[in-house]
């Protein structure tokens, strides 16, 4: 299974999406989704939710979450920074919710304009529109937490969120278990629970998937095979085969033929 780590760097993100994220993925923000349109199953920290059109999602800070769409579905999306709404930040920080889903029953009413008016102030070039829409979006953020039963953060969530931001900063590095154990002070049966029972995938294929999705934003920059193997933390052309092969279901030069083929003809990209 595939990851990805995500650190935005705006305090607040918010749009229209056609497709819910299927990529397990982490951040240190909020997600908070309305699903407008047709069914999924949403997923956070190891369970499934059943997520249907007129409820919310609630994901807090540094919980794994990802998404099964089992029809089209249509959702406004927001990502923002626990410090964005100050008066909120020590819930999201030191809790996390019994159930990520809010039913329509609990729900605001005319959500769907409110939330248009939110997406419409919070864009507008208008400085005090900006902080009638935030002021919006913090009311709609406190009603949606008073529905929600939280509980206290389970003492592992530290430890999960640096075992993934370490990989995520020195996946190209050589990283073994007792490297991870050194630096960040956890036993390897520990770190290799986590692996297992908390994100369930093997501590090697976690990298290797890292590595690769590295590697498939270079191969068309220009960078060969050989180079990108090594460049990308494989300690060998083979073993960076195989596990592109394991993750992509195609060799490396059979996806930069798939999908390079103008820059192939051009000689822009290598096959060395």
């Amino acid at each position: 299974m595939r990851y990805e780590f995500e650190n935005r760097k705006n305090p607040l993100y918010m749009r229209k999406v056609q497709k819910l994220e299927p990529l397990p993925h982490i951040h240190p923000q909020i997600e908070l989704i309305y699903l407008t349109k047709g069914s999924s199953i949403a997923y956070a920290d190891g369970k499934s939710f059943s997520l249907e059109q007129g409820e919310f999602f609630f994901a807090f800070p540094n919980q794994i979450h990802f998404f099964h769409d089992r029809s089209a579905t249509e959702a406004y999306l927001f990502i923002l920074a626990p410090d964005y709404v100050k008066d909120l930040e020590d819930i999201f920080r030191t809790q996390v919710p019994a159930s990520p889903i809010i039913k329509p029953e609990d729900t605001p009413s005319n959500m769907e304009s409110r939330l248009e008016t939110i997406l419409h102030k919070n864009t507008s070039k208008m400085p005090l529109d900006n902080i009638i829409g935030k002021s919006y979006l913090i009311a709609l953020l406190a009603e949606l937490l008073s529905k929600t039963i939280l509980m206290d953060a389970p003492a592992d969530y530290d430890s999960v969120k640096n075992l993934l931001i370490y990989c995520a900063e020195h996946y190209k590095e050589p990283l073994s278990l007792d490297k991870l154990s050194q630096e960040l002070h956890l036993s390897k049966s520990y770190i290799s629970y986590i692996f297992s029972q908390k994100l369930q995938v093997s501590f090697t294929d976690f990298i290797n998937n890292l590595r690769v999705e590295y590697a498939c934003t270079q191969l068309k920059k220009g960078t060969n095979i050989t180079e990108l193997a090594l460049a990308s933390g494989f300690s060998s052309v083979r073993t960076f085969n195989r596990a592109f092969m394991q993750q992509m279901n195609i060799t490396p030069r059979d996806y930069i033929k798939q999908k390079y083929s103008a820059y192939l003809s051009s000689g822009i990209i290598g096959y060395n």
